[in-house]
């Protein structure tokens, strides 16, 4: 098919494009509007052929665009914990102010993402028009198809340009009156957009009831869907009062507000953040009816509309609260690829061998899997259908405990389950008590249970607060490796000194301790790790360097998984020291439907993105200063800090260095007589080659 590139282009599909035929099918083609048919070349031979040129069509530009928290008329979309975003876009429609997208990241097939009624006549020629687009440079798979009227309708490769399809097609001699146009996915969809759709007759109007979305329902204010962005998704989704609207932002880190006007149209516009680079800011918005909004958000260079996920990041959460509702869109927003939760025992086993799932479980788990964020599941702690509330304490009650471990990974798209929690930490009421000694048969039966069905799925065991030396190597003797997939502990040593590069040492005990007492090791995964932001703990800006310091260290010593503790903060209350660990605040601000990112937020999709997805290389740190390198060759990215006070380090270089410090601001430093020389404080940088010219 020859590519005729523009903004918009028309494709007109002719009519048998049908996957399932109708009416007796017919043969298949595609036309495009405007393509002539080329005259046959002389067949006289040509002394020498003209090389025919190489057309390279440049890559789509990908407009910055966002998905507001709205739902839309006479459309029925699918639920967050089916699909993980089907809402309608703002910043750069086919027709009017709004269209839909579908983002599914889950590699789910044959479900209906979106849905609108249509009615029609038998045997009736019709046209189908849509118009889509893929937010992406190159040409790619859209992982939709549509359909109506018994027939299904595929789609081409599609790049950020939209392009409208026609589809002509005739109803079936059977049709209906009561029909739907679909929006199915295929698998994995990423950034799909769809507006003007419209299905028509020779001289009838469109069938499609609110077919350029532009009818919404959303609450006043500001109704992004979230509030951490990236730079092609730097818009607000307001619904205010029509006129003239002013804004600001204000980084976290200091320095002028940006400001910026626009006008407000229509129940649902796009205030496009223009001037807002990479950072975290506070954005106050005023309307032309004195509505005041102010919020803080967090915006991130990205390849893409939203953060990129990396594996060896997860997150703590606690669904059963009304805070966490949506916590699998709030991790994934970040660049979370896992979420870390309690399954209780006694919530969901309430009756002897019978297992029915508590609600909240059930929505946020299944939405987790939407978005393609895995669940470590907690499961805790004791029954008292079988004796003891704290702990598995008897035989009985150890083998209920296996099969209940097995029932949670029958029913839940996890990464690893985690046995018990602070086994040697909390008040313990079984007889045998919180010795190693006593949590070795407990972790043997849910590898009993667990590993034959499922022999990929790890078994994570320890878990203890702080990294218990002695308890582990009571574990290790006590035949605790035979057990175990991935070795847990909260070393919670960091916060409580307020030293957050204490966990290198940390984790190096920890290796030898299992080399010692058993002989051989297994990973780590650190599954609860943080900094509070309450009155006695850190600065909201701290929060987020002592994390990157943390978590370098961590991966840096051969920490395979990082769980930061917490998603959201669990109350509003700044002074209550157990609930502000959270990466957002508790609830959403006034006027606004989404909740705040906190700095720390725009701390971790910060390093998440900066990363993206380099494996620990190397450790170039001297007696003043840590670097540790993730990466090779051209693709490192070096993350420095100076142990104590400011430092200069000299860092071998024959092409400038980009230095980003962790309020995003981003640094160009050339070289000279090949060498970059830098100073480092105590909050990290991340530095990385820029690319050599041609």
């Amino acid at each position: 098919m020859m590519a005729l590139r523009a903004t918009k282009k028309t494709i007109i599909i002719a009519s048998a494009v049908t996957v399932l035929l109708v009416g007796g099918g017919a043969a298949a083609a595609m036309v495009i509007s405007g393509q002539q048919a080329q005259p046959r070349a002389d067949a006289s031979p040509s002394p020498e052929a003209t090389p025919e040129p190489v057309v390279t069509e440049p890559p789509a530009v990908v407009p910055v665009t966002n998905v507001a928290r709205a739902s839309i008329d006479a459309w029925t979309l699918a639920g967050r914990g089916v699909v993980g975003t089907v809402l309608p876009e703002v910043g750069d429609a086919a027709q009017g102010a709004v269209s839909l997208r579908v983002d599914a990241p889950a590699d789910d097939a044959d479900i209906i993402a979106a849905s609108a009624p249509v009615a029609l006549a038998p045997s009736t020629d019709y046209t189908l028009s849509v118009s889509v687009r893929v937010l992406a440079e190159e040409k790619t798979e859209t992982g939709v198809r549509l359909t109506a009227a018994g027939q299904t309708f595929t789609l081409p490769e599609l790049d950020a340009e939209w392009e409208t399809l026609e589809f002509p097609f005739t109803s079936a001699v059977d049709q209906a009156a009561a029909s739907t146009f679909d929006v199915v996915l295929s698998g994995a969809v990423r950034g799909f957009g769809i507006d003007d759709v419209s299905i028509t007759a020779v001289g009838s109007d469109n069938l499609v009831p609110n077919g350029s979305f532009e009818a919404v329902q959303t609450p006043a204010g500001i109704v992004n869907d979230s509030l951490v962005m990236t730079d092609e998704s730097a818009v607000l989704a307001v619904s205010l009062a029509e006129g003239p609207v002013q804004w600001s932002a204000t980084s976290t880190a200091g320095g002028e507000p940006i400001t910026g006007e626009f006008g407000s149209t229509g129940p649902l516009s796009a205030l496009p953040l223009t001037g807002v680079s990479q950072g975290h800011y506070t954005v106050a918005v005023n309307d032309s009816a004195g509505r005041q909004i102010q919020t803080d958000v967090a915006v991130i260079d990205a390849d893409g509309f939203s953060v990129t996920q990396d594996g060896r990041f997860g997150v703590g959460a606690h669904v059963e609260k009304d805070p966490f509702i949506g916590t699998g869109s709030l991790a994934a927003a970040i660049g979370f690829a896992e979420v870390r939760n309690d399954i209780s025992w006694e919530r969901n086993e309430k009756v002897a061998g019978q297992y029915v799932w508590d609600e909240n479980y059930g929505r946020e788990f299944e939405r987790m899997h939407a978005n393609d964020v895995k669940l470590l599941g907690l499961v805790v702690y004791g029954n008292r259908l079988y004796g003891a509330r704290k702990a598995p304490g008897n035989e009985a009650a150890i083998q209920a405990y296996g099969a209940y471990a097995k029932a949670v990974a029958d029913r839940f798209d996890l990464v690893g389950l985690e046995v018990l929690n602070e086994f040697n930490h909390r008040e313990n009421d079984t007889a045998c008590g919180p010795a190693p000694a006593c949590y070795v048969p407990i972790a043997q039966s849910v590898r009993d249970h667990v590993s034959t069905a499922y022999p990929d799925l790890p078994i994570v065991t320890g878990s203890t607060a702080l990294y218990d030396s002695e308890w582990f190597a009571g574990f290790w003797q006590a035949g605790g490796m035979a057990v175990t997939d991935a070795a847990s502990y909260h070393p919670y040593e960091s916060w409580i000194n307020r030293d957050a590069d204490l966990i290198a040492g940390t984790v190096q005990q920890s290796y030898a301790d299992m080399q010692q007492y058993a002989g051989e090791t297994r990973p780590v995964w650190v599954t609860e790790m943080g900094f509070p932001t309450h009155y006695d703990g850190v600065s909201l800006l701290e929060q987020g360097q002592m994390m990157v310091r943390n978590q370098t260290l961590a991966f840096a010593n051969g920490v395979e998984k990082y769980f930061w503790y917490d998603l959201v903060n669990d109350t509003p209350d700044p002074a209550a020291g157990e609930a502000n660990f959270g990466l957002y605040e508790n609830s959403p601000r006034a006027d606004v439907v989404a909740l705040a990112p906190k700095p720390g937020a725009f701390a971790q999709a910060l390093m998440i993105t900066q990363l993206r997805d380099k494996a620990f290389a190397s450790d170039e740190s001297d007696d003043t200063t840590t670097v540790e390198v993730f990466g090779s060759g051209d693709d490192e990215t070096r993350i420095a800090w100076a142990k104590q006070g400011e430092v200069q380090r000299i860092f071998a270089s024959d092409v400038p260095l980009t230095v980003t410090d962790m309020s995003g601001s981003t640094t160009s430093v050339a070289p000279e007589d090949g060498q970059v020389t830098l100073t480092l404080g105590a909050s990290p940088v991340f530095i990385s080659s820029e690319a050599k010219s041609e």
